[in-house]
Parts: structure tokens; C-alpha cells; sequence
């Protein structure tokens, strides 16, 4: 029985009082038992004050469980870019037909579903459009038909890369017409490189993915017929290096990570040139995130860079080849680049992180007997197809699933050593496309094509 003062009452109440005086022992008795449950009764009254209630096992894990904090907020965005879409002339022709209706979706066929599934894809428009099928024209200047710019929006990439050494090839009327035919037909892409205006010039491409927001920047070394000077200079963005600086300051203020598209390099190295690695610390130094280097026509490594300063940026020196019918297996195997963008909002500010940076290898398929041109992952391709491929009517090389992985590990094993040389951030590029200096020496002879 619980001890309370009703218990007491009661206890007390029957007891006996004899009518004379009670006793000493049973008075001390009584006054003991009566403060004992006061006591008892003010100790049960704290507890139930002071101790909180059972909890049932719902609360309990509720309570075991980290607490997320509702001011954090994090996104993501995949992101996948290729190399060179580069049309020669039984490419072009595998789209023609008799009744002028050309098509090129077959091209794009067993890539489309990387393509979509990624958030935003970039791919390196090589050559110029052009909507005239009598004005095709292949090596060594290229005029592509414009339905090849209709496939690859179907395939689904998202930003067309325009500045490349072939975007003049048939003068700067047909480079402001390449931008009318994306403007007019696919106004969901964003163009990159080339300018329409001297006020477009100015203005900095975003994009904007799951609450990210990249800067886009887009540079070429020169052009063939370097035809973008003096007052036509903003047609085409060659790299400058004020201009680039200035750009890339410009998208760090509005952006939440800078993408830097770079056409440069020697053709047919696998390792970097001195051009590109001293552009690539520049950039890095500038704050650009991420580098997409491409025109080598060749696979190059990938990696991050830092320095002391803190400064960081993953770079893809050159993708090779995407869509081509190049005759040797360097100019065959090209690359798939994917990263993830992770971005962080907390009530102290954001941030962008670049996560699982690869190269995932492709090969560019062609039978000409059979009319079929289509690149591939690697990973999809077999030797049944490589048997067929019609590189073996003009080479001897070994052209095998297992060669093309072995190209491609020697490749992505080569050591590539930052530089820290400033001396080619000025050169420019001669009508020859010799590097030639402020005071017109050539510094390196061309070997670009």
C-alpha cells in the first residue's frame, strides 16, 4: 500500500484513546510515523515533477535518430561532354537522299541514352552548318549539313561548342548563319564560342541545372582562315589573356561554377602540349572549375590540378574524335566525359563540389559497304563489329575490343607535368597557323591541319 497522509488519517483515526493521559512512547510514536509519510509524500510529489514520462518505442527512435537540419539544402547535377563532331565526306553522304529529305539520327543511335540520361551534355561542333546540300563540302574545309544539327539535338545534348579552328572555313557570313539556324530551329540549346554581335560578345552564357548554375565560356587557339579581326574580332572568342580573364570574372559572379571549353593542341598527341598545360594553370588560376579541352583529335589524360594558392580545376585536356571517319585507331577512339556537381546551401552561403570525374572510352564504327556510322561506348562494342569496320581496307593495325583498352590505358597512363611557363599565353596564330609572337617570330611551326 502506498504511504500517503489519507493513509495515515486513517491509521490514526482507529486508534484507541484511553481517557487518561497517553503515554510519552505513543505520542513520539504517532509524531515519528506522521512527518515519515510528509516526507514520503513530498519526495513522490518531486519525482513526478522532475521525471518524464515513459516513452514509447515510436519516440524512443525518434529520438535515437540524427536530426536533419531543414536550413541545409543539397543538389546535384550529372553532366557528360565528347569530343569533335567532325563530318568527312561518307559520313555526310550516309544522310543523303534522293528526295532531299537528309537524315543523320542513325549517327547518334547507340549513344542516345547516355545522352538523355545526363542533366546537360556537351559535344564539340566542329565543323560550320550549312542549310545548302550543294554547298556540302568535307577535307579541308568543312561545310556540314544542317540536319547533322537536328540529330544532335534529338540525341540529346544541351550545349553545342561552336569555337574551333574549321568555324571560318567558308568565311564569317556562314559562322553568324550557323548561329540564325540554332537560334531560329533549336532555341533550347545554348551556343557556345562564336557571337552574332559585339553586345552578345559581352554576355556570358549560363545554364542553369537542379538549382546550379554554370558560367560558360567558350575559347578556340585561331582558325584556319583567321578571319576573326580587327572590327570581326568578337565573332569568334580566341584565346586572349585579358579577354579570358576578364570573361571568367564575369561568370564567377554569376554562376555557381565555371565550365572552360578549350580548342587547342597539336594533333595526334596523346600528351599534352606546352600550350595547353600553360593555359590550363592559367585558367586554374582565373577559377575555372572545370576545363573540356578538345582539337587534337586524340584522347588525352584527365585529372584535377591544384596549387599552393588553393586553387583547383578538373581538366580534360582533349576528348579525341566523336563522330568521324578518321583511318587510325588513336583517331578512332575517343572519350565520354562524366562528372557530378554537387551543390551545398547552408544559411552561411553555398558551394559546388565536383564529384566522380571519368572518361568512359568510345570507338567510332564505320562499314562502308553496309553504310553504318555510329559511334559506341566501349564497353557495347565486340569484335564481330570490329571485324567489320572499314578501317581494315586502308590500315594494318591490330583493331580489337582488347587494342582500343590498351590504347586507351597507356593513354590515361601518361604523366602529365603542370607548367608554370607564362610565355605562350600570348602568341597568336599566323594565317599558316604558326605561333608567332608579339614581334612576329614564329615561335612554333604549324602542325595543325
Amino acid at each position: 500500500m502506498k504511504l500517503t497522509l489519507s493513509n495515515i488519517r486513517e491509521k490514526i483515526s482507529g486508534v484507541h484513546f484511553f481517557r487518561h493521559k497517553p503515554s510519552l512512547s505513543f505520542i513520539s510514536s504517532v509524531l515519528v510515523l506522521a512527518i515519515l509519510c510528509i516526507g514520503i509524500h513530498k519526495l513522490d510529489t518531486f519525482l513526478d515533477r522532475k521525471s518524464p514520462p515513459p516513452k514509447s518505442a515510436e519516440t524512443a527512435e525518434t529520438a535515437a535518430a540524427p536530426k536533419e537540419d531543414s536550413s541545409t539544402k543539397v543538389t546535384t547535377a550529372n553532366i557528360v561532354a565528347v569530343g569533335d563532331n567532325l563530318f568527312h565526306t561518307s559520313l555526310y553522304e550516309s544522310g543523303m537522299n534522293d528526295s532531299g529529305v537528309w537524315n543523320y539520327d542513325h549517327v547518334y543511335e547507340h549513344m542516345t541514352s547516355y545522352i538523355q540520361e545526363a542533366d546537360l551534355a556537351f559535344i564539340d561542333q566542329e565543323t560550320v552548318l550549312t542549310p545548302d546540300h550543294d554547298a556540302v563540302s568535307s577535307y579541308p574545309s568543312f561545310a556540314t549539313p544542317q540536319e547533322v544539327g537536328d540529330a544532335v539535338v534529338k540525341a540529346g545534348f544541351d550545349v553545342i561548342e561552336t569555337a574551333t579552328n574549321h568555324v571560318d572555313d567558308f568565311g564569317l557570313d556562314l559562322t553568324k548563319e550557323q548561329l540564325d539556324y540554332w537560334k531560329n530551329n533549336h532555341p533550347e540549346v545554348t551556343v557556345i564560342g562564336t557571337n552574332a554581335t559585339e553586345e552578345e560578345r559581352d554576355v556570358i552564357k549560363t545554364v542553369t541545372v537542379n538549382d546550379i548554375t554554370l558560367g560558360l565560356l567558350d575559347y578556340t587557339y585561331g582558325t584556319n582562315n583567321c578571319l576573326a579581326t580587327g572590327e570581326d574580332a568578337y565573332v569568334i572568342n580566341t584565346f586572349n589573356k585579358e579577354q579570358v580573364a576578364a570573361d571568367v570574372k564575369k561568370a564567377k559572379e554569376i554562376s555557381d561554377c565555371v565550365i572552360f571549353v578549350a580548342h587547342w593542341g597539336d594533333e595526334e598527341d596523346p600528351m599534352p602540349s606546352e600550350y595547353e598545360k600553360q593555359w590550363a594553370t592559367y585558367l586554374m588560376q582565373q577559377g575555372v572549375d572545370i576545363c573540356i579541352g578538345g582539337h587534337p583529335h586524340i584522347l588525352q589524360p584527365y585529372g584535377t590540378m591544384s596549387d599552393a594558392s588553393g586553387n583547383k580545376m578538373l581538366i580534360f585536356y582533349s576528348l579525341g574524335n566523336f563522330a568521324s571517319t578518321q583511318q587510325d585507331i588513336t583517331g578512332l577512339l575517343g572519350g565520354m566525359a562524366r562528372f557530378t556537381l554537387q551543390k551545398t546551401v547552408t544559411p552561411q552561403g553555398s558551394s559546388v563540389e565536383v564529384l566522380s570525374p571519368t572518361v568512359e572510352p568510345l570507338v567510332m564504327h564505320y562499314n562502308h559497304d553496309a553504310n553504318v556510322y555510329a559511334p559506341y561506348l566501349l564497353k557495347d562494342y565486340n569484335n564481330d563489329l570490329a571485324a567489320e569496320h572499314s578501317m581494315h581496307l586502308v590500315r594494318t593495325d591490330e583493331f580489337t575490343v582488347e587494342s582500343l583498352y590498351r590504347l586507351y590505358d597507356e593513354i590515361m597512363s601518361l604523366e602529365v607535368e603542370p607548367s608554370s611557363g607564362t610565355d605562350l599565353l600570348d602568341v597568336h596564330f599566323d594565317p599558316y597557323l604558326n605561333m608567332v609572337d608579339d614581334q612576329g617570330n614564329i615561335v612554333k611551326a604549324s602542325g595543325n591541319e
